[in-house]
């Protein structure tokens, strides 16, 4: 049985004593707030409602639950839908466009295959970091997502997986929402305005007492990620570059790698000069190498080069003790030991491919006699405190007490 002309002011101890009808469901109106009704199931469910003819076709807009929605706010509710109508708004419709309202993920797909697929070379770099710092988020709509959530997901991020990765996360995020216009999204960007955690610039190399701990540890490898790993530390390049270097790139005879500027980070190519220890290996596997084959270091599970040495570098690091230094701390360490043998910053930033590199083939070899002299150097001085290390240990004479 309906009671839709009970109306009284509603107060919280009214509401709580109405009793459910048998079957059916029962209403009442509050006198206070037009539009705003209470509504009592047989199975005793209670909710705040709110009813009015908009455009002669009665409608029905559910606020909230009773006691979890309190009086107060359903009141406010009701007066802000009936604002709306009165602006000659539709509330049931704006509330039905909300809802229909694209997702985080569902802007995520669209800006990797509209412009991180087309304009960026990590774009799945993108796709760890969403499928791994995003899943708290993903589902929110895009216009039910405030600055609040925001904040409290980035700060969630940075206790459990560090500043950085927090950091990063947030400015991907943020990066969605220039494009949200494209998906009828028109609202605000949530994440602007938000304080991001102060990074400290990483310094991490491998010191002198540290590279006999590494080469030991990586000697302990298969043949493929041992000599990926040595090419990424004689070389100083990104492991992106090392993992996707191809035979037709090399020029072994002269002792470059020719890097073309599509997989470079900053889009410009880049002549390596590979000192002997990086020959050595490189020449070593084309002797062995399939003839046909398109990659330096092809997959071992199928076609294509290898992505990423991950599992060989965590089992490098627990061999060595070295927990604490990254895979790309190879890259700073060749600069470092070049640095350290007195090697010029310009010098430094040509081999380590830091500015852009607009020159032809010419113009490289004419420059890179100082870059191979740098280059050559730094890793010998590495190479020759490994076989001082090894040769001080072989000559300690060990007594036993």
């Amino acid at each position: 049985m309906t009671t839709e002309n009970n109306a009284f002011p509603f107060t919280h101890s009214r509401l709580e004593a109405i009793k459910p009808p048998k079957t059916g469901r029962d209403s009442y109106r509050d006198a206070k707030v037009a539009g705003l009704t209470f509504v009592i199931t047989a199975n005793a469910s209670k909710s705040f409602y709110f009813y009015k003819r908009i455009n002669g076709k009665p409608t029905r807009l559910r606020i909230g639950s009773f006691p979890d929605t309190s009086i107060d706010d359903a009141r406010k509710e009701a007066q802000k839908f009936t604002g709306e109508i009165v602006k000659g708004e539709n509330p049931h419709q704006a509330r039905r466009t909300k809802n229909n309202a694209a997702t985080l993920e569902e802007l995520f797909n669209y800006w990797l295959d509209s412009y991180a697929k087309v304009h960026k070379k990590t774009w799945q770099e993108d796709v760890r970091v969403f499928q791994k710092y995003c899943g708290s988020i993903k589902s929110k709509r895009l216009n039910a997502l405030t600055k609040a959530d925001i904040v409290k997901w980035h700060q969630g991020i940075g206790k459990k997986n560090g500043h950085y990765q927090a950091n990063r996360a947030y400015q991907l995020i943020r990066s969605l929402f220039r494009v949200g216009d494209e998906i009828g999204y028109t609202g605000a960007n949530p994440c602007l305005n938000v304080r991001l955690f102060q990074e400290q610039s990483r310094e991490r190399f491998l010191m002198p007492d540290e590279l006999k701990l590494f080469y030991d540890a990586v000697m302990q490898e298969t043949p493929l990620w041992r000599d990926l790993l040595f090419v990424l530390l004689f070389t100083g390049q990104r492991k992106r570059n090392v993992c996707q270097m191809r035979w037709e790139e090399l020029d072994l005879t002269r002792g470059l790698w020719y890097v073309a500027g599509e997989t470079m980070k900053n889009g410009s190519p880049l002549v390596v000069v590979l000192s002997t220890n990086a020959l050595a290996i490189l020449n070593e596997r084309s002797n062995a190498s399939d003839k046909h084959a398109d990659w330096v270091f092809p997959s071992e599970r199928g076609a294509g080069a290898v992505v990423d040495p991950k599992m060989a570098w965590e089992r490098i690091r627990e061999r060595s003790g070295l927990t604490d230094v990254r895979m790309h701390d190879l890259r700073r360490t060749l600069g470092s030991w070049q640095a350290l043998c007195g090697t010029s910053l310009q010098i430094i930033g040509k081999s380590l491919g830091h500015k852009s590199m607009k020159a032809t083939e010419i113009y490289a070899r004419l420059t890179t006699d100082p870059v191979r002299e740098s280059v050559e150097k730094a890793t010998q001085e590495m190479a020759a405190h490994w076989t001082e290390q090894q040769k001080i240990l072989e000559d300690t004479e060990v007594i036993d007490v």
